[in-house]
């Protein structure tokens, strides 16, 4: 079984200017982006183009993840998106716990965590 880059990127505090380069390469290099609707919504509009979106409302984060992981696992280059920084707000960590309760844990080298700035 194969795992297309699965990416967990930190948006920052949600102001575009203070989106770090490397967050922002992460996400264009993406063909699926995930994420709680505002945080989505926080992401600049040219790099939300052409991309898929799975957004879900408050108290999905399971279900968020769960749904990153099946679409790269379907191939397509994915990122689920946070505010501030994805270690210190946990997505990070739920991806790699939902891979391993899943069995998955041998793929977590395609897994990426790209910090933000904290908020």
């Amino acid at each position: 079984m194969t795992i297309a880059p699965l990416r967990v990127i930190g948006l920052g505090p949600g102001d575009a200017a203070l989106l770090t380069p490397q967050a922002r390469a992460a996400i264009a290099a993406s063909d699926c982006i995930v994420g709680y609707t505002l945080y989505v919504e926080l992401v600049p509009e040219e790099l939300r183009h052409d991309r898929e979106v799975l957004a879900t409302g408050m108290m999905a984060e399971m279900e968020r993840c769960n749904a990153a992981i099946d679409a790269a696992l379907t191939g397509r280059a994915t990122c689920v998106v946070c505010s501030g920084d994805p270690g210190v707000y946990a997505m990070a960590g739920l991806v790699f716990e939902l891979l391993d309760r899943r069995g998955l844990a041998h793929l977590a080298h395609a897994v990426e965590v790209v910090p933000g700035v904290p908020a």
